[in-house]
This record gives structure tokens, sequence and C-alpha cells, in this order.
């Protein structure tokens, strides 16, 4: 049915209105018509809600681009927030760069409003499988209140690695593989040379490896490195250089060396643990609660692979 310039003007309001209840977020401006939302280098907890990776959007010619949704309903209510806060121009499309509850969860919010949700067919189907748990984890790493009208969006657009325009802005996007998860989406922006690499490049924090393959993560960063990148927007940490796609590689990099000598050497994976302690990351966030676990992930990673005749990859 047509609605009337009054019904339309009036649905205009309530939208807005919906959005200023939200509140905006702290936006960092890093180039041209590109953004990034902050998260809180930390883990998801209650005093921060969850909000602990980065989101960005590019305002394009005709609409924003948005970059993950957030921890849930509320999160991406406030995205969108932010967004209206920095241009009238309506979201054309959201994309989740994989399929972890804190970038995906706020998929709710775009969804109400239309908004069409692009990912592999990888994190749609890692979504369809875990989002449920992952949910009731957060629910009680962050409260139920805050997971308030929350429910799991799966996206509705398939992407691969591919270059397309939206909104008249040329996007490139690379899926290289499983790294930090099955379905990880980077974005390159070529106009701004901005580069959104998602979980695949960590800043200041230890990385979360419960989905990865830590070979095939190492894999994914060398087309990364092949971009004419100028700003390196990071899943989580704060933006940086091309230059930062280096210590990520290099914990990964030392982390399976370490473990395979401990493997090779007979080893324990408990023992292993001892003998693969990297100094130079013991000051990223989160290395005492997590170095450990990520020790066992990858020595069960590289026995997994000898067992199936692989050897121990490097």
């Amino acid at each position: 049915m047509r609605r009337t310039s009054r019904q339309l003007l009036a649905a205009a309001f309530v939208f807005a209105s919906s959005l200023a209840a939200a509140g905006s977020l702290p936006v960092q401006r890093v180039a041209d018509d590109v953004y990034v939302i902050p998260g809180v280098l930390a883990d998801a907890s209650s005093a921060n809600r969850g909000r602990v990776v980065n989101t960005g959007f590019i305002v394009g010619r005709d609409g924003v681009i948005v970059v993950d949704s957030g921890a849930n309903h509320g999160h991406g209510e406030a995205i969108l927030a932010t967004v209206a806060s920095v241009t009238g121009k309506p979201v054309a499309l959201l994309i989740n760069s994989h399929p972890h509850p804190q970038n995906v969860l706020g998929n709710s919010a775009f969804a109400a409003r239309g908004i069409p949700i692009l990912a592999t067919a990888a994190t749609a189907a890692a979504m369809r499988a875990r989002c449920p748990d992952c949910l009731r984890s957060l629910e009680r790493s962050v409260g139920a209140e805050v997971m308030a009208a929350t429910r799991i969006q799966l996206p509705d657009r398939v992407a691969a690695s591919e270059v397309r325009e939206v909104a008249g802005r040329r996007l490139t996007l690379l899926h290289a593989g499983h790294g930090h998860t099955e379905g990880d989406l980077v974005l390159f922006d070529a106009a701004s040379g901005v580069l959104f690499a998602g979980d695949l490049v960590y800043r200041g924090q230890v990385p979360h490896l419960s989905e990865s393959d830590t070979a095939g993560w190492l894999a994914s960063l060398q087309p990364l490195r092949e971009l004419p990148v100028r700003t390196l927007v990071p899943g989580r940490g704060p933006v940086g250089t091309a230059a930062d796609l280096a210590p990520i590689g290099r914990y990964l990099l030392q982390l399976r060396q370490r473990v395979a000598a401990a493997y090779r050497d007979g080893r324990s994976a408990d023992e292993a643990i001892a003998l693969a302690d990297l100094p130079e990351f013991s000051s990223w966030q989160g290395y005492a609660e997590r170095h450990g676990r990520n020790v066992q992930h990858v020595y069960f990673e590289i026995e997994r692979d000898d067992l199936n005749g692989g050897g121990a990859r490097r």
C-alpha cells in the first residue's frame, strides 16, 4: 500500500527517535568518509556490554557500508545511531567479517530496518551452528538485560573474494579460507586505502584461537600484505598502518614454532605451555588468561595434522 507523505514523515520521525534513544558511540575518522567505532580492548563483560570489537563504516555516494554489527541488538542500535550522527545517508549494506558473537549479534537491529547483510557462506553456516550457544554465553558474561531483544539474524547475501561496487564505492572483498574462523572476510576500500581486517588482525591483545586454523591464518595474512594499505583497522585494538600486520603474524608463527618443537620432543600439551612462553607479547591484553589455552589449541592442531599424515605444519 502506498504511504502518504505524512505517513513517511511520521515513520522517519519514529526511526530518528529510536536512534536517539539508542545513543551514539565514540567515533574516529580514519580517512575521508571512513570511520571506526572503537571497541574496548578487553574481554566481554557487563562493564563493557560486550562492545569489544571495532566496527567500521564507509560513507559512499549513495549510502553507507557498515562492517560488523556489534554484540547485541542494543549495540546494533547504537551503531546505527552513530552512523546517523555522522551522515544522513541511509545504510546500504552490513558486512559481517566473521561469525563470532561480538561481531554479528547486532544484526537484528539492521534487519529490522530492511538493511541487507553480507557474509561468506562459511560465516552463515557457522552462525547457524554456533550462535545459539554463543548467545547464551554472552548472556552469562554481559548479562541478560544487556542482551534483551537480541535474536540471531543470519546474513541474507553471500560474499566471496570479489570486487563489487556498493553505494558508489569500489570495494575489494577477500576470503582466504579458514584462518581466525572459517568465514573470515576482509574489506579493502580502494579510494581511501583503508583495510578492515576483522579478527585476522589483533593489536595489543592476545588472539582468541578457539575456532582458528593457525597455519591457515598465517597464510591468510599474505594477501593482505600485497594490498596498498594506508590505514589498517584491526578487529581488536587501535587503528594502525600496514606495518601493524606484522606483530600478529609473529605471535602466530612463534607460537607454532615453539609448540611444534615441544611436540617433536614428545612433550605433553600441558608441558608445552611452559616451553612456549613468548615474552615479546606478555604485555598484550589477555596474555595471562589466554596464551596457555592458545598453546594447547596449537598443540592439538599439530597433533591432529601429524596423525592425519600431514606432518607438523609450520
